[in-house]
């Protein structure tokens, strides 16, 4: 049984630090759509929307990282320092630095979003995985070209109908 434990508390130190960016990172990012309400770039109705799901999400992990810090110290002891607490406070902790790098990314991203109708528009037409990188180089070089790069032209081969 505290082999299991062991394993849960490493599984929990990580899911608990990825709630606790995602929170964080979620009210951060219904500040800035709510700071947006202001300038009208953007339908303000886009705003509004984006800060609502911003703070639901914002309540929803925060309810699973109390919850879920609840439940594990159910189990796990973490007032005493034993082997299944350090562990998973490393997970946590290595997990926290790992996810914590991808937050300025996403708040460019909702930044952009909420103060430029073309950079949402793009935005929408690309992958999730290449909205971040567009959202850096936008941001150096805003300009349409950016956006919407020339498309590689096609090399057909020449023939000849004669």
């Amino acid at each position: 049984m505290s082999a299991l434990i062991f394993i849960a508390g490493l599984i929990w130190g990580s899911l608990s630090a990825q709630f606790l960016v995602q929170t964080i990172t979620s009210l951060i990012i219904a500040s800035v759509y709510l700071a947006a309400l202001a300038s009208a770039k953007v339908p303000r109705t886009w705003n509004a929307a984006a800060c609502g799901v911003s703070l639901l999400q914002a309540i929803i992990f925060a309810a699973l990282f109390f919850g879920g810090n609840w439940l594990a110290s159910l189990y796990i002891d973490f007032v005493n320092m034993n082997a299944t607490s350090i562990a998973s406070l490393v997970t946590f902790l290595v997990t926290l630095l790992y996810t914590a790098r991808q937050v300025p990314g996403k708040i460019l991203v909702a930044r952009l979003s909420s103060q430029d109708h073309w950079f949402v528009r793009a935005a929408m037409n690309r992958p999730p995985a290449e909205v971040v990188e567009l959202a850096w180089k936008y941001r150096a070089s805003p300009t349409m070209a950016t956006l919407y790069p020339p498309s590689q032209s096609i090399l057909l081969p020449d023939h000849d109908d004669s």
